[in-house]
């Protein structure tokens, strides 16, 4: 039998403000189409269906589109909630979803749900692990010391008794490595500090096949059978140069399975671009690819540029973030799209100039001169609370995040 290895939908995210609802759509009609294509016996979903464990409305609705897609193609589809998701409301409805082959595991129960699907000569066991921590373990195993994520499998993983005869598959969403060795990891993952939460991929030795979800870039650990499927669309520009696809996977029995990567091609790409505004501004270089792309352009004018943003904006609509190239030292200074810049003060975004300019901070006298001339011109001007800015003449701006 075989199946499509998915996970990290993260349904209803938004990034920089912008809503990818509709990118997230797209990209799960291409796997809908896939699915058609190659008629896989089952899809698997390793967790985070949703970004956020109270999701908006919308998202919930493209789910409910996909799962609906999937059931009217008589395909089953197993499920397990991620860390992003709310374990109780994806448990709401389970019983129901089963008599349509849907397999969804919300809340851990003490152990792994087992599912066998397949014909008689031809099957397989699932088992769906949800997003475990140590004390969702501990009520089930008052016996055992478990302190950590990792004691917390081991301790599931040798309560199970695996088939001899037919393959086993594992559904899981954790933070998997391998001798201590952590898998390449973006800025859009929730990763707890000193990889606290990490466990070893030893503790699944015994499954032909291990689907796992929580990395966002597509790799195997230790063996082509253990093995993030990645999220289906590019959450951070720190995966700007990754590849996403989905994974097939046809079993053989106890044997190895076979594995194959069938890419995924997005609505619009999360690229960044470098260069002078002129060049980029050029017809030659905005027709090269998808003007529509979200975007990171880094600026590499030695002189100053007048209105940068909006002159960008008219070529290329969806600019998430602004870079500017100092040619005085050989670093980046970022500055936030326009949406950030509403909420900062005129002598703030001077000093951020200033120092994206002159490649150093704007001096406190120099400041209050500035701040002297603003008023004589504008008037009073207002000042926002402290600990939500910076003062002038300190330079730079507060960090920006995925």
């Amino acid at each position: 039998m075989k199946f499509l290895h998915i996970s990290d939908l993260h349904l209803g995210k938004q990034l920089a403000e912008y809503s990818l609802l509709e990118d997230q759509r797209y990209i799960l009609r291409q796997i809908l189409d896939i699915v058609a294509d190659r008629q896989p016996d089952a899809v698997v979903v390793a967790g985070d269906l949703y970004d956020k464990p109270v999701p908006p409305a919308e998202a919930v609705t493209v789910l409910d589109w996909f799962i609906t897609s999937l059931t009217e193609m008589g395909v089953a589809l197993l499920m397990i909630s991620g860390n992003h998701d709310s374990p109780e409301r994806l448990d709401f409805g389970s019983g129901l979803f089963e008599e349509k082959g849907v397999y969804l595991v919300g809340q851990f129960n003490g152990a792994p749900k087992k599912v066998t699907l397949g014909k008689p000569d031809d099957q397989a066991d699932f088992y769906l692990l949800p997003f475990i921590r140590p004390g969702n373990v501990r009520p089930f195993y008052p016996d055992e010391e478990i302190k950590s994520y990792d004691d917390a499998m081991r301790c599931v993983m040798k309560n199970l008794t695996l088939s001899k005869e037919i393959p086993s598959v594992l559904v899981a969403h954790q933070f998997v490595t391998a001798g201590g060795v952590s898998p390449e990891r973006s800025e859009s993952e929730v990763i707890s500090l000193g990889g606290t939460d990490n466990v070893d991929v030893s503790n699944f030795i015994s499954f032909q096949y291990v689907a796992l979800g929580h990395i966002h870039r597509p790799q195997r650990l230790t063996r082509d059978s253990v093995r993030y499927a990645g999220s289906p669309l590019k959450y951070s520009f720190s995966e700007a140069e990754y590849d996403k696809s989905v994974v097939m996977v046809t079993l053989n029995g106890m044997e190895e399975p076979s594995i194959e990567l069938i890419p995924l091609v997005p609505m619009r790409d999360l690229r960044r671009i470098r260069g002078p505004l002129d060049k980029l501004l050029s017809d030659e270089v905005a027709a090269a690819s998808n003007r529509e792309d979200y975007l990171h352009v880094t600026l590499t004018d030695t002189e100053p540029v007048a209105d940068p943003l909006y002159r960008l904006r008219q070529v290329y609509p969806n600019i998430m973030r602004l870079s500017f190239s100092s040619s005085l030292e050989e670093e980046e200074v970022e500055i936030a799209a326009c949406e950030e810049v509403e909420h900062r003060t005129p002598p703030q975004l001077f000093a951020e100039f200033y120092n994206q300019m002159q490649g150093e901070p704007l001096s406190e006298e120099d400041g209050k001169l500035v701040l002297r001339l603003m008023e004589k011109v504008w008037g009073h001007l207002e000042q926002p609370a402290q600990d939500d800015s910076q003062k002038i003449g300190e330079g730079g701006s507060e960090d920006e995040t995925d």
